[in-house]
């Protein structure tokens, strides 16, 4: 229950759209955080989960990396899961702090594919999966519609757009918790009114990562994740 440092394997919680045996599985990874002194174990953390995973698709959830110097060290990471699956990516305020358009650079150097402000569309087994950045118009078309977010409070604007799927990060569950009252996590709650794991509103769901990692390495009740979504 308590975890002090980054020495546990990263959780993989399962979120189901559907019960179909044939459903896209979208692996979401936010909040790695790569920072000098860690990169290397979170890289073997995060590519361990994929493994364990099997994911048709990767999303990367943004706060990837938080110092220039390990730029080099997302393009290995992203490398590495494109060996395993397609990798999508946007940024979130780590990766504006330190220059957006050096971390979508280091995606694309990887092979991966920025959608930021942009659409992706995957099509798995006949079905079409529509995947768009924060920065975009909610996309038309599609069997599966997906917005790839980064900050929650993006629900209160999207939750009405017709998405199936809205995947945020960056609270990190809020790290301590003492307990879950409606889908929100406490205390966090009290401070970030979208402390959600998973929120229904009509058709759409919210689904917020607790994340790879923190700037703070302590948790309480709050295990280090990436999310395995079945679409």
């Amino acid at each position: 229950m308590l975890e002090i440092g980054l020495n546990h394997p990263l959780h993989v919680r399962d979120e189901r759209l559907t019960t179909r045996g044939d459903a896209c599985r979208l692996l979401y990874v936010s909040d790695i955080h790569l920072r000098n002194g860690r990169s290397d174990r979170l890289t073997r953390q995060v590519m361990d989960a994929v493994i364990r995973s099997s994911p048709d698709v990767v999303l990367l959830g943004g706060d990837l990396v938080d110092r220039v110097s390990e730029l080099s060290k997302l393009s290995g990471l992203v490398g590495k899961l494109r060996e395993v699956a397609p990798v999508l990516a946007v940024g979130g305020n780590h990766d504006r702090w330190l220059g957006m358009p050096q971390v979508r650079e280091a995606v694309m150097t990887g092979g991966g594919r920025w959608i930021h402000d942009d659409v992706a569309r995957v099509t798995h087994r006949g079905r079409v999966v529509t995947v768009a950045g924060p920065d975009t118009e909610p996309p038309a078309g599609g069997d599966v519609r997906i917005l790839c977010a980064h900050n929650p409070r993006i629900w209160k604007a999207t939750r009405q757009s017709g998405y199936d799927l809205v995947l945020a990060g960056h609270l990190h569950g809020c790290q301590l918790v003492a307990g879950e009252y409606h889908d929100r996590l406490f205390p966090g709650a009290l401070f970030y009114p979208y402390c959600f794991l998973s929120h229904q509103r009509g058709s759409t769901r919210l689904v917020v990562s607790r994340g790879v990692s923190d700037l703070l390495p302590i948790r309480w009740r709050c295990p280090r994740e990436v999310v395995l979504c079945h679409v």
